[in-house]
């Protein structure tokens, strides 16, 4: 409990650092809005087994939504943050990723999940 509520709180920061620092989208590129913990990647831990309810809550959460280039969406797919990053606000995309894994109970069957902690660990370290 005490892990998950510390969790939360380092989440919480790094989305506030990153809104204060991000950049603005280039004019050229295409921007949509998507969802953080892509749903293909939530139903392998387990939310393809979820009643339809709780789909569309996870569906429809404002916090596993962020808006994300095209090139961004197409090189990151179905993949989690073993796999991709963004080239800017990792820690922002980690916290954030994390935190909608911890809120759908998806983090317990993520075998990459102590490595994350370490990880968004490092990022909050390095604010301080």
């Amino acid at each position: 409990m005490k892990d998950t509520k510390l969790a939360l709180f380092i989440a919480a920061i790094l989305i506030v650092l990153a809104a204060a620092t991000r950049e603005e989208p280039s004019a050229s590129e295409s921007w949509a809005t998507t969802r953080v913990v892509p749903l293909a990647f939530a139903e392998e831990l387990g939310a393809d087994q979820w009643p339809p309810s709780m789909r569309d809550r996870f569906l429809n959460d404002t916090e596993n939504q962020i808006r994300m280039s095209q090139p961004d969406r197409v090189m990151r797919d179905d993949r989690g943050p073993d796999e991709w990053l963004p080239s800017s606000g990792q820690c922002d995309y980690m916290g954030r990723f994390m935190a909608v894994m911890e809120r759908y109970q998806l983090h317990h069957r993520e075998p990459h999940w102590r490595d994350w902690q370490t990880k968004r660990q490092r990022c909050y370290t390095q604010f301080q």
